[in-house]
């Protein structure tokens, strides 16, 4: 058989990885309509909830969640609010019945409807439950594994060609082919089925009075788990599985570089790059595999890659190569032979979040030496509170569980009983323990009946909800009144918070938010032009908190989810410090989590700068100088930057500046300080670009006296003017008597200390008396 043949008979292993997953999803596909709520599903404490639900005109018409559902085929859907119970289950529509929402999201009754229906516990509870059309049979089993390790005994590795021509005259390249095959579809298979019974058991945690009634299906796909597991370790032998923990753990050897027979690679640091190169491709495919070390000779074909098939030395290299593949072989083979001791190990599976996150289904991210392992050592299981396996592995395969990093978290029992799986430890969350998901976690119950959120309500939540990172109103004894995001809740919860969640950004009430009118034929642009005459009524209004909603609504034109962001604004104006509004982690996209969407900090913040000449004093330089006005209500507008007092290399940059991430928003290591503080800091660097800050948007009062400085800084400039002539004069002192004369609620809402509006009227008097002297 030809090198490239031999190369295309191990690419079989790639082909059947993709084999195995698809009969899964074949044994899965016949339980897909098997989502649907039943009138048998008991409904605990979610039984008699107000629900709104759509129907036709006949009293016995079918009900429908959502008025759009296309088994809707009324024209004119009548509303109706019903309480849910058995009847009102049993009489909606399939598909609503399956995938509808009949709650808002972010109730627990949404919730527990997503975690039952459509792929969730009712689909679990019905797949591998017993063998279908894609299941082998144990006579096909033993016979795949007859084919698979009784050619391949123990002994050293011949020569391909050698091996080649056997193959072919025993017609056994295909029937190893189909018995790869079989041995790829029975360990996913039984790795499906122990994955499926993980998330059934993790979805009745939340619900404990479905126990009782899930029971019969529950033993069903324990007794279906057992027979996979007896097949699938038919299919991997131990010694393989040692010789694969032996190949984890050689160090790097010493290779023949200098040879004569690697002469064509090139030189001999080549030429051992070369080799070393072979070895770490080798050493992968041994130590990830179920298979004989022998079985990855195939690896040496990559040695000559660059070569064409005929160029000189080539089989030389080849030859030579097998040997030295051969000696690493006989290596692995004497690590692992002999006689090893037994241990004891205990494997916990991921929560439902990491497995979600992962972008993969836990099987998938199986490596196939981990799920033999699993297969063949796996001596009992727990699962509840936890799910916990319990293996009695060899001496090396304990080692290499506990050493390196796997899919499954693996550690020795902490129990004096090695043949018990370990107690969680305290601080780990119990998802058995309480009453599970019920009304009152959320917000479909009264504030004065809600109960304490825990982690295992977020998990769910998160699992329920796609896009379930948001802020909430949370209370708590010890810190009363915050708002956070979901991230930052969970992080609070592992580690022992207790606290009530009274509302999140989306169950703000609508009465609050008026309602958005179309956008007109002609939009307007979402910046508008700059205004820098201080005497225009619009000037400083770009800096205004009203601005800021109005961009985010242009910024989000057209979007669903522009009065959610409208509501994460309002939610988090209410902040002190913008930085807490950071989320913590990463989605199941891998990009860092976000409470709210980057248009939202527009909303907050202007990113831009203010205008702060007019509270200068005069630098005597002889360039336009500074009126020396006080800051008045302006002192404390808060001002976000990189690095405020120039500790850092570089310049500073605002939350919105290109050069600093790519992601937009104000994070932890962001500086918060004050217009006071930063006019008064001469360390600080700003960036070009950007300017270095952006500063929390202002109050209608602070956007108004911002107006007014200015306006009193113009006023100064033309009083000072020799240009003024009489005419000019008598408008300006109406002006200034304007500003002298500020009534009492003005001064208040301007100036915060009476110093500073005493400083005021004795700005605006001496200019009037400038302005008597010089007419």
């Amino acid at each position: 058989m030809p090198d490239s043949a031999r190369t295309g008979l191990r690419s079989t292993s790639a082909w059947s990885r993709w084999f195995g997953p698809v009969t899964k999803f074949a044994h899965e596909g016949a339980s897909a309509m098997h989502g649907q709520l039943t009138p048998d599903v008991p409904l605990g404490p979610f039984e008699g909830t107000a629900i709104t639900v759509w129907s036709g005109q006949g009293k016995q018409a079918k009900l429908h969640a959502k008025p759009s559902c296309s088994y809707l085929r009324s024209a004119h859907g009548v509303e109706r609010t019903v309480h849910l119970d058995a009847v009102v289950v049993g009489r909606m529509c399939p598909q609503c019945g399956t995938y509808g929402s009949w709650a808002r999201p972010g109730t627990g009754l949404a919730v527990f409807l997503d975690t039952v229906t459509g792929l969730g516990l009712l689909y679990e509870l019905d797949s591998f439950r017993a063998p279908d059309e894609d299941t082998f049979s144990d006579e096909e089993v033993r016979h795949a594994a007859a084919v698979l390790y009784t050619p391949v005994a123990d002994g050293p590795a011949v020569p391909a060609e050698q091996d080649d021509a056997e193959d072919d005259e025993d017609g056994t390249w295909e029937e190893r082919q189909e018995a790869q095959r079989v041995r790829e579809s029975v360990l996913r298979q039984w790795g499906g089925a122990l994955a499926s019974m993980h998330r059934t058991h993790r979805k009745l945690a939340l619900f404990p009075w479905l126990r009782a009634w899930a029971g019969e299906a529950l033993e069903a796909k324990a007794g279906y788990l057992r027979v996979l597991q007896e097949q699938a370790r038919l299919l991997v032998v131990e010694r393989a599985l040692l010789a694969a923990a032996a190949a984890a753990a050689m160090t790097e050897p010493d290779v023949p570089a200098d040879e004569p027979a690697f002469a064509p690679l090139g030189g001999p640091g080549e030429a051992r790059r070369l080799l070393l190169k072979l070895w770490r491709r080798w050493r992968g495919a041994v130590e990830d595999s179920w298979d004989d070390p022998q079985q990855q000779t195939y690896v040496v074909h990559h040695l000559t890659d660059t070569m064409g098939s005929r160029r000189k030395g080539r089989k030389q290299i080849l030859d030579r190569a097998r040997a030295v593949v051969a000696g690493w072989e006989a290596d692995v083979r004497t690590a692992a032979g002999g006689r090893h001791g037994e241990r004891v190990v205990v494997a916990r599976f991921p929560d439902d979040a990491a497995e979600r996150g992962s972008g993969r289904s836990l099987v998938d991210r199986l490596g196939e030496w981990e799920l033999g392992v699993l297969a063949s050592y796996t001596a009992g299981t727990v699962w509840e509170p936890q799910s916990v396996l319990t293996l009695r592995v060899p001496e090396p395969v304990a080692v290499r569980l506990l050493t390196y990093p796997h899919t499954l978290s693996y550690s020795e029992p902490e129990t004096a009983e090695a043949g018990q799986p370990a107690a969680p430890s305290p601080a780990e969350p119990r998802p058995g323990t309480g009453s599970g998901l019920g009304p009152g976690v959320f917000d479909d119950a009264p504030v004065h009946s809600r109960r304490p959120v825990t982690s295992e309500h977020l998990r769910a939540l998160r699992t329920a909800m796609r896009d379930a990172e948001q802020l909430y109103v949370v209370f708590s004894v010890d810190g009363g009144l915050e708002v956070v995001a979901l991230s930052v809740l969970e992080e609070r919860c592992s580690s022992g918070w207790q606290g009530c969640i009274v509302a999140g950004a989306s169950d703000l009430p609508d009465a609050l938010f008026a309602p958005r009118q179309p956008s007109s034929g002609q939009e307007e642009p979402v910046w508008p032009a700059r205004i820098h005459d201080p005497h225009h009524e619009a000037f400083g209004s770009h800096l205004s908190s009203a601005e800021g909603e109005r961009v985010l609504v242009r910024l989000r034109e057209g979007r669903r989810d522009t009065d959610h962001a409208l509501r994460s604004l309002a939610l988090a104006r209410g902040l002190a410090d913008l930085r807490r509004l950071e989320a913590v982690g990463y989605d199941d996209r891998d990009f860092p989590r976000r409470p709210f969407v980057s248009a939202v900090w527009h909303g907050l913040l202007a990113m831009e700068q203010l205008d702060l000449e007019p509270f200068e004093h005069d630098t005597g330089t002889g360039w336009r100088q500074g009126s020396g006005l006080p800051l008045g209500v302006l002192a404390k507008v808060q001002v976000y930057t990189s690095d405020a007092e120039g500790r850092y290399q570089g310049r500073a940059h605002s939350p919105d500046c290109k050069h600093r991430r790519p992601e937009r928003g104000v994070t932890g290591d962001d500086d918060l300080v004050s217009i006071a503080e930063l006019l008064d800091n001469k360390g600080f660097d700003p960036c070009s670009k950007c300017g270095g800050y952006a500063v929390r948007r202002l109050s209608q009062d602070q956007v108004a006296y911002y107006r007014a400085a200015h306006r009193l800084h113009s006023l100064t400039d033309q009083v000072r003017s020799a240009a003024v002539g009489s005419a000019g004069s008598a408008e300006l002192a109406a002006q200034l008597t304007e500003f002298a004369e500020l009534d009492r609620r003005t001064a208040d809402a301007w100036f915060p200390l009476r110093k500073e509006a005493r400083q005021w009227r004795r700005t605006v008097a001496a200019l009037m008396g400038e302005l008597s002297g010089s007419a």
